[in-house]
This record gives structure tokens, C-alpha cells and sequence, in this order.
């Protein structure tokens, strides 16, 4: 079947509620999937398509993993502790970020299974220098919040202790952990909620949003503004299906091209992602209206997109050592998307999961064949899983009766096998809970933005 362009692929019109759920719900479900293929060498391993035992960690099937839990550590904390832009606000955001990060690395807290199973090494040597600075201050595996019986002397007293140690830690990984050896993905597989609680708010406001939450663990250059790109991504899909939804002022994301749009284009100030992600040539201004011809350029001029044509034009044996008799034709039209790992890496390295997640994201045409594609790549399986899933459950998410009863927008998130993972996703109303937290307080920031 001949693939549509991008161009001709719309976004589904959704109130910003159903896309807060519904990405952070994709994220869960791809991450959870792609955890089993985790490790594994591209076109190594038996092809993933349903949920299924993670021998990784001794794991039953539909565990997500700490992409998700993270993700929804976020969550928790920005719609508990808003980022604010007034003098002195700076470090509570990021605090209470670091503190919902700890609480999840040493108690479980946002688990799927009650305990951290897995953790990245920037983390957890992060994390490491949050609890040595809470040692400092006299705290010392003490869970927040204290028991109700602590007085409120007892209770100010412990927040001090606890914001003082917060900013040493702050302080100290930013000024230790800024080099390219922390240019993990450890901040940008978590980073979606800062796009879909700050939906309503412009770009320049999401961007530095995004930046700060990465500096918390990830205060490297790379990781900042991959982080910046991405949830300004998100925050376009979520607006512009608000503006088609509910007519609110002007969307600039309609359709994929747009989304490829807004990466070949972004200013970059890093080498890494502008060589990975820039068009070669800028798009000509006399082009921007015609869309048959924007996209005509980017296939000329954007790596991911000339990658994702030449993919297609290979024969299924050259695609894919993967591919045997009697392989379905679903598993077969997935393989032959998939290149070589060498072209398409796959890593914990920052630039390489972004990229592997966009790339699953424009070469396909439905949430189930992105999450397919993304999973089946192996290495950092999960973590490219969860971050195509955040934007992809943003893109096609609608709300399941309507998708049901109208057809609009059936098979592209909700197809059988993805209510199937729905299904068999462990501890799903844990997600479905942190999601309406973000969702009240984007509506809740929608409605100060209105009375302003």
C-alpha cells in the first residue's frame, strides 16, 4: 500500500484532556511493550507485538518501566510544584522534582511494582547526590511525607532541611554533571508532561520549562535542548488539536508535516542535534504554503525522511536478516522499516532515541504500527518506545466511545490489539491518576490564562 503523505496525515481534532490522558496512557503502553526487547540487538530477537514477560528483570507481562514512572514523577511534580518565573521560584519546581524522583528510586513510589527495578546510571549518581545532601542535613532514608503525627514545628523544620538540601544537590549536579558523558536520554523519556500541563502556555514558556526539568539530572547541553524541542513538540500537537476542536486562536501543527516541520527548523544551538536534525538546506520561504512542495524538499533534504524513502525502496532481504517464511505480513511491513542499526541507532545516547522516536513517529501512519516499529529496534527499546508513545497517544488520541461510535479516528490510536495492551498493562489506573493531575492543572492554568 502506498504510504500517504505527510502532508495528507491530519492531526485528530481532541479537547486537551483527552490528549493529556492518552499520551501519557501511549507512553505507558509502548514502554511496557518495548521493555521485553530491551538489550537486544536489532532484527536479534523474536518480533515483539504483544505484551509479554520482561526476562530483563524477571518482570510479568504489561510492567512499564522507569520511563514511565519517571514520566509520571514529573507529572505529579509539576502539577504539585508549577515551574514559576518569579524571583527566588527557581529551585522549588526543580526540587520537588528531585524529590518525587527520590521517592520513586527508594521507595517505589510511581512503580508499576512498588520498587525500582531499573534506574540509568546519570540518575541514580544524581539521586545518589540528593541523599548524600539529605544525609547532610541529619535525614537519612526518612520517607516524605512524615507520619501525621509530626507536629508542625516538626513538619516546617523537615520541609527546611529538605529545600536546603534540594538546592546544594541542584547546585552541585549542575556544576558536576554537565559534561557530554551525561548525554543520556534519562530527561527526555520523561519529559512529555512539561508539554501537555503547559499546553496553553507559548513556546518560549514550554521551551524553558523543558530545559529546567532536564537540568535536574541532566543538565547537559544536548540533553536541555533535546528536551526543549520535544516537549515544544508536544505542546503543538496538543494546541493545534485544541484549535481545531474547540476554536482557540491559531494552530500551528495539522498534519506531520508540520511535526517535521518544527524539527528540521528549530534553532538549534547544539552541534549533535542540528546535524541530526536540521534539514540540510532551509526550507525556501516561497515553499512554506505549499505544503506538496515542503514535503518535497525535506525528502531531499532531511536525513530522517531520505532514510525512511530509502528503507522502503530496499527489498525485504536486504531490509531485514529478520525476515523468514511464513512471517505475517504486519510483522514483514514493520521489518522493512526497520534499518540497519548502524544508520538508525537505537541507544541510551540522547540524540539517538529522539531521532529513533521521531523517525517511528513519521514512518508510519497509526499508534500501533509506531509502537511495533519503535519496540522491534531493540537496544534502548523501551525508552524510544515510550518517548515515540507520548507523542504519538498526543497525535491519534481521541476518546475511545467517540472513536467507537463515529469512526472517527478508529485505528489510528484505539485498534483492537492496542485496547488488548490497555488491558494487560499493569497498574494502569496508577497512570490514569497522575494523568488527571496534569490535567486539572492545565485546565486550571487555561482558565488564569483566560482571566489575565
Amino acid at each position: 500500500m502506498t504510504p500517504l503523505p505527510l502532508y495528507r496525515q491530519l492531526l485528530l481534532p481532541a479537547l486537551p484532556a483527552t490528549k493529556i490522558r492518552l499520551a501519557l496512557l501511549g507512553t505507558a503502553l509502548a514502554d511496557a511493550l518495548g521493555g521485553p526487547a530491551e538489550f537486544q540487538p536489532r532484527f536479534g530477537f523474536e518480533f515483539v507485538k504483544e505484551m509479554q514477560r520482561n526476562e530483563n528483570f524477571d518482570l510479568p507481562e504489561g510492567v512499564w518501566t522507569d520511563d514511565t514512572s519517571m514520566a509520571l514523577a514529573l507529572g505529579r511534580a509539576v502539577a504539585r510544584a508549577p515551574f514559576e518565573s518569579g524571583q527566588g521560584e527557581e529551585d522549588a519546581a526543580e526540587a520537588a522534582q528531585l524529590e518525587q524522583y527520590y521517592l520513586w528510586w527508594r521507595d517505589g513510589e510511581l512503580s508499576a511494582i512498588g520498587r525500582c527495578f531499573d534506574v540509568g546510571g546519570t540518575i541514580r549518581r544524581a539521586l545518589a547526590v540528593y541523599e548524600a545532601e539529605l544525609a547532610a542535613v541529619g535525614i537519612e532514608a526518612q520517607r516524605w511525607p512524615p507520619p501525621p503525627s509530626s507536629s508542625s514545628a516538626q513538619l516546617e523544620k523537615l520541609k527546611t532541611k529538605r529545600r536546603q538540601a534540594a538546592s546544594k544537590a541542584l547546585k552541585r549536579i549542575k556544576k558536576d554533571m554537565a559534561g557530554a558523558v551525561f548525554g543520556g536520554n534519562g530527561s527526555l523519556m520523561r519529559v512529555v508532561p512539561v508539554g501537555l500541563a503547559y499546553w496553553c502556555k507559548g513556546e518560549r514558556v514550554v521551551g524553558e520549562c523543558a530545559r529546567r526539568s532536564s537540568r535536574v539530572t541532566h543538565p547537559n547541553e544536548v540533553c536541555q535542548e533535546a528536551c526543549e524541542v520535544w516537549a515544544v513538540g508536544v505542546r503543538g500537537v496538543v494546541w493545534g488539536a485544541a484549535q481545531a476542536e474547540m476554536g482557540m486562536g491559531k494552530g500551528t501543527m495539522k498534519t506531520k508535516l508540520d511535526v517535521l516541520h518544527h524539527f528540521a527548523s528549530f534553532s538549534y544551538k547544539t552541534d549533535a542535534l542540528k546535524k541530526a536534525l536540521a534539514a540540510d538546506v532551509p526550507l525556501p520561504k516561497g515553499l512554506e504554503g505549499d505544503e506538496a512542495k515542503m514535503e518535497a524538499h525535506y525528502a531531499k533534504h532531511h536525513r530522517l525522511l531520505r532514510l525512511i524513502t530509502d528503507t522502503r525502496a530496499k527489498t525485504p532481504a536486504s531490509s531485514s536478516p529478520a525476515l523468514a517464511a511464513g512471517q505475517s505480513l504486519e510483522e514483514t511491513a514493520t521489518l522493512m522499516l526497520l534499518p540497519q542499526a548502524a544508520t538508525l541507532p537505537s541507544s541510551g545516547y540522547v540524540v539517538h532515541t529522539l531521532c529513533a522516536a521521531l523517525y517511528a513517529f513519521l514512518a508510519t501512519e497509526t499508534f500501533e504500527a509506531g509502537t511495533l516499529l519503535a519496540v522491534n529496534m531493540g537496544d534502548d527499546a523501551d525508552t524510544v518506545a515510550a518517548v515515540y508513545g507520548g507523542l504519538a497517544g498526543a497525535w491519534y488520541g481521541v476518546e475511545e466511545k467517540r472513536a467507537g461510535e463515529a469512526g472517527e479516528g478508529e485505528g489510528l490510536f484505539w485498534s483492537k490489539r492496542v485496547r488488548e495492551w490497555r488491558d494487560k498493562l499493569v497498574r494502569r489506573e496508577l497512570v490514569e491518576e497522575v494523568a488527571e493531575e496534569v490535567v486539572e492543572f492545565a485546565e486550571r492554568s487555561m482558565r488564569a490564562g483566560m482571566a489575565v
